[in-house]
């Protein structure tokens, strides 16, 4: 990325084109910060409709939220909606074990890149491409060479911002850092192609010049361009899902330090009066790192340990994490009372040095806090791990034959993310499949405990082994009661797929839609239930493992309502995989306002998600004359 005249042969044609590129450079940061500020203007709005609906409701009781209530908010509804059904659509998913990485981005993101892609190709072809009877065609090689430079530089400073999980667009915006990484590598991936035009038309001048090893030799910052690059090249085919896979904590490590490797190497590449794009992603790196220490030594440090009721002494350094195998493939830590609040639906960095020395890996929170739930003990985060490679299955193996919880030493970081509000939804739909319910089940504790004016909510849950039932069996129950309390219709849903007892194949079974969200293994033959379950008690959903082995596992048969408990509304449990239009449709079309469907799983089931919401919505005509309310869809995956 050099700007200083590589050519050899007239080292002031730098200054020639200086000024026209900076102009382009200013201009790309400009179209950043205006869609920053489009971000910035929804989220305002959406604020204040929601703080404008609390101020009205406490007038006028039953408010229904999310409905547009003048000219302007059916405007914005309307244009909110056609940009969601541009969006959310998933094109195509990989589903074989090297095809699913190759699954495009969700259209919205494919047509945010195409369109950065032909704002940089703009800037980097206008006014570049000479014509012989120009007066400077004699530099048609470096005018291009110098714009691509400055073009590929200017991009240098959001591939950091992108990076950090305390920046600045997260903090204007409100979108979290996990929901910008995919840009952050796809921007990665522009700034390596606009590199090899700018190397490319300077090396294609010196070798028509015939002095490409005079270069090498009297101008050294060719070198630290070339090793720029090379290290961009390691990074974005590094960055690639296959290798992140094959062991994330190396591939950590060595990204981290490429990424500062490659900040070095181009300060020693390009000129002082370009240097100020490097000492910006130096300072957004600083930045980032310097608030999470901070968070960090905050959570970890007490210098003042608290005296609780909990049965494990105070610890100054850290906390205590109670670790338990629920099975072969799934562990529950207990990270005992905690000195920090959290939004339902967050995920904080755990770290357990005994499992693996300097790592830290990222898992959702299934608890709520105690500033939501009243209970009275202590403030405890508890999380459910997925048993995988590497720091999950070292901690899987000391917590082995273990018939009480293994304490260990922890250190948290976070609690990061930013789910969607609640508030603003009339009705509610949970999906989750697997151990994604520690995702959705948070957020449902609080809305039924929350006051508002949610007046429908369905609860799904989609998971392979019975037993799973265990690990939100009081949550479940205590919701249940509560949203009957409060007068707020409630429908939960439970699937299994992988223990149903013998019986024929129905035509659920052509349903593609859990196929791969099940978690179940591809040699087991699975079976199938009839669409939604009939119902079954909350007593057959509350029994114990045993109880269910007893009693033949979770019926399927209709109970007469008698034997359902007049307090709490009906849990329904069913075997197999449940068709998707039967659990969304009925909500959408019985709300009054606007429908939030929160949905955790994998990325087939995510993006099948995406592509029935879409269509539901233009089928509805939301918010296109047709009465049809608002349908938004948060959709939360695996990994990222």
């Amino acid at each position: 990325m050099d700007m200083s005249g590589m050519s050899g042969m007239d080292m002031s044609t730098a200054g020639m084109f200086t000024p026209t590129n900076k102009k382009v450079a200013h201009l790309y940061w400009y179209i950043v910060a205006g869609v920053v500020g489009v971000l910035v203007f929804r989220r305002l709005v959406d604020r204040a409709r929601i703080s404008r609906n609390k101020r009205k409701n406490q007038n006028q009781p039953g408010l229904v939220p999310g409905r547009p209530q003048n000219a302007f908010e059916q405007f914005y509804d309307t244009t909110i909606t056609i940009c969601r059904e541009l969006a959310y659509p998933q094109l195509w998913t990989g589903t074989g074990k090297s095809s699913k990485y190759f699954t495009p981005p969700p259209l919205g993101r494919c047509l945010l890149l195409l369109t950065y892609w032909a704002v940089i190709l703009t800037m980097l072809w206008s006014n570049v491409i000479l014509s012989p009877s120009a007066s400077n065609y004699a530099y048609k090689w470096e005018i291009v060479g110098f714009r691509a430079a400055w073009v590929s530089v200017t991009q240098l400073p959001l591939i950091y911002i992108l990076s950090g999980k305390a920046n600045i667009i997260t903090l204007l915006t409100g979108i979290s850092y996990e929901r910008l990484n995919w840009l952050h590598r796809w921007v990665g991936r522009t700034i390596f192609l606009t590199v090899i035009v700018h190397w490319s038309y300077f090396f294609t001048e010196w070798s028509i010049a015939d002095f490409v090893k005079l270069e090498f030799e009297t101008m050294p910052m060719v070198k630290y361009g070339f090793g720029a690059w090379a290290t961009l090249g390691w990074m974005v085919i590094t960055g690639f899902g296959f290798f992140r896979t094959l062991s994330y904590e190396l591939w950590f490590l060595q990204h981290l330090a490429a990424a500062l490797v490659l900040l070095w190497l181009v300060h020693k590449h390009v000129p002082s009066y370009a240097a100020y794009n490097v000492w910006f992603a130096v300072g957004v790196v600083v930045f980032d790192r310097v608030v999470r220490t901070v968070l960090v030594l905050v959570i970890n440090f007490h210098v003042l340990p608290s005296k609780t009721a909990s049965t494990s002494p105070a610890r100054r350094i850290g906390h205590e994490a109670e670790v338990v195998n629920l099975s072969n493939e799934f562990i529950r830590v207990k990270i005992r009372n905690v000195k920090f609040s959290w939004r339902p639906g967050q995920h904080v960095y755990l770290s357990i040095p005994r499992a693996g020395i300097l790592e830290a890996h990222p898992f959702t929170i299934a608890s709520v806090p105690k500033s939501i739930s009243g209970q009275p003990g202590s403030n405890d985060v508890e999380l459910y791990l997925r048993v995988h490679n590497g720091f999950t299955k070292r901690l899987h193996r000391r917590c082995q034959n273990q018939m009480t919880p293994r304490t260990f030493l922890s250190f948290v970081s976070g609690p990061w993310g930013n789910p969607p509000s609640i508030e603003r939804f009339e009705s509610l739909i949970f999906v989750a499949t697997g151990n994604g319910a520690s995702f959705t089940l948070p957020i449902f504790r609080q809305t039924v405990l929350a006051n508002s004016n949610i007046r429908h909510i369905s609860f799904v849950w989609i998971f392979r082994r019975a037993e799973q039932l265990e690990w939100f069996r009081e949550q479940l129950q205590s919701a249940a009661a509560t949203a009957r309390k409060r007068n707020v219709k409630v429908n939960i849903q439970i699937f299994i797929t992988g223990d149903a007892p013998s019986r024929p194949r129905s035509p659920a079974d052509s349903d593609s839609l859990l196929k791969q969200a099940s978690d179940t293994d591809s040699t087991q033959e699975e079976k199938s239930g009839h669409g939604l379950p009939k119902p079954s008690t909350e007593a057959d959903l509350l029994k114990s493992p045993a109880d269910k082995q007893e009693a033949g596992t979770v019926r399927q048969n209709s109970v007469s309502s008698s034997s359902i408990s007049s307090d709490r509304p009906p849990i329904y449990v069913g075997y197999g995989r449940p068709q998707l239009d039967g659990l969304v449709r009925p909500v959408v079309e019985d709300a009054w306002g606007e429908t939030g469907i929160l949905a955790c799983g994998g990325s087939q089931f995510t993006g099948q998600m995406r592509n029935y919401v879409a269509r539901l919505s233009d089928e509805r005509g939301v918010h296109k004359g047709t009465g049809a309310q608002g349908i938004y869809l948060f959709c939360e995956t695996y990994g990222w």
